[in-house]
């Protein structure tokens, strides 16, 4: 499995434990006799002051401030412990002048499906905010949808640790933000930078090609989540975005779910492609996801893989295409007024079939459009 340490990261500032303090204090005790040895031989050059190096040995200090960690490797290096060590000792860590830190992380680092499936993210409903004066760029990941917004968050956490952000972050936001010091690390290991997440452009690498399947499936989950629209007989994936597009579809091909592109000759949709995973591959889709599910309980398509469960279930389903579904119709809308898609569910039936026996019924005048002024019209006798 790839990992990456504290240190492969860029302006990373550091709380350490206290038993861990107490230990580099002992060694630079053993080695140096006092302090002001020690910084007489660790930063000759003055680079860090005085002042600074002695607080930064106090537990006092250290419960408040963060501290650069190219100081603390710098002491390292100089008394009997290893970066290793010092790794196991952090306790929480930030972007050097951000807000939002890590606590208690989980380090190394390492890369998962779930890093993928983040990548993803930030690609499908993700933004680059590139701050003023010198600040790392970070991800914001637009989110309207409760349960999706919170999980994003989560699988922050199931790769790097408990996010502490502000209080009532998720109430007042449809965006939640990746920590810059976390962010950085994707621009990284994709080698890709701000342009790269660009809609109309942007692209899946192609090293994540050479990834196992669970890191491939964890990618297409992420765009059924953002930009899928399940339907009863597939799964429909637009963007505005013809490369990316293909970049999915040939994920399909590599984890064989059967599927297609197509496009529109229309102008207003001239830009976009349509991945559409049809019923077969719709039906070994889920069933991977399934399994990948229980390995990383954070991969989760929420309700949109209960609309897929059920889909899936009106063709296994006994009464399917069996004669006097129309009458059971009927029936219902005797009863009380519904739509569509309140119908379709009711009876586990595709909304085709619905539409069809309600054009039906309404041709024999057995039903009529009761209420059209919302988005799903309502129909009953």
């Amino acid at each position: 499995m790839e990992f990456f340490n504290i240190w492969e990261l860029e302006r990373v500032n550091i709380k350490i434990s206290y038993p861990f303090l107490n230990e580099i204090n002992q060694e630079i005790f053993l080695k140096f006799k006092t302090k002001k040895e020690a910084y007489r031989k660790i930063f000759p050059d003055k680079e860090v002051p005085w002042t600074t190096f002695k607080n930064i040995l106090k537990y006092s200090y250290m419960k408040i401030f963060f501290v650069p960690l190219r100081i603390y490797l710098s002491i390292i290096e100089n008394i009997n412990l290893s970066r290793y060590d010092l790794q196991k000792g952090i306790v929480s860590y930030k972007t050097a002048g951000g807000i939002n830190f890590v606590e208690k992380p989980i380090l190394p680092i390492k890369i998962t499906p779930v890093f993928h499936m983040l990548f993803a993210h930030h690609i499908g409903d993700g933004t680059v905010i590139n701050p003023k004066k010198g600040r790392l760029p970070y991800f914001g990941y637009r989110q309207f949808d409760k349960f999706y917004r919170t999980n994003y968050i989560r699988k922050i956490e199931d790769i790097f640790g408990k996010i502490k952000f502000k209080k009532d972050y998720f109430e007042n936001s449809t965006r939640p933000y990746c920590p810059p010091v976390i962010s950085t690390l994707f621009f990284k290991y994709y080698n890709v930078s701000d342009k790269d997440f660009l809609s109309k452009s942007a692209k899946i690498p192609k090293m994540v090609f050479n990834k196992d399947s669970d890191s491939l499936l964890s990618i297409l989950i992420a765009f059924i989540i953002d930009e899928g629209h399940i339907d009863s007989t597939q799964i429909t994936i637009v963007l505005k975005n013809k490369s990316l597009i293909q970049d999915l579809y040939n994920i399909c091909n590599v984890l064989d779910y059967e599927s297609k592109v197509t496009y529109r000759n229309n102008v207003s949709y001239e830009d976009c492609g349509y991945l559409n995973i049809l019923r077969s591959g719709m039906k070994k889709l889920y069933s991977d996801y399934v399994y990948l599910n229980k390995k990383y309980p954070v991969i989760d398509l929420g309700w949109k893989g209960d609309k897929i469960k059920d889909s899936l279930k009106i063709y296994n389903r006994k009464i399917y295409k069996r004669e006097g579904n129309r009458d059971v119709l009927f029936d219902i809308l005797k009863i009380e007024q519904l739509s569509v898609n309140q119908l379709a569910s009711r009876l586990n039936m595709t909304r085709q079939g619905v539409r069809y026996h309600i054009h039906n019924l309404i041709k024999d005048k057995k039903i009529k459009l009761k209420d059209d002024t919302q988005n799903n019209w309502i129909y009953g006798v």
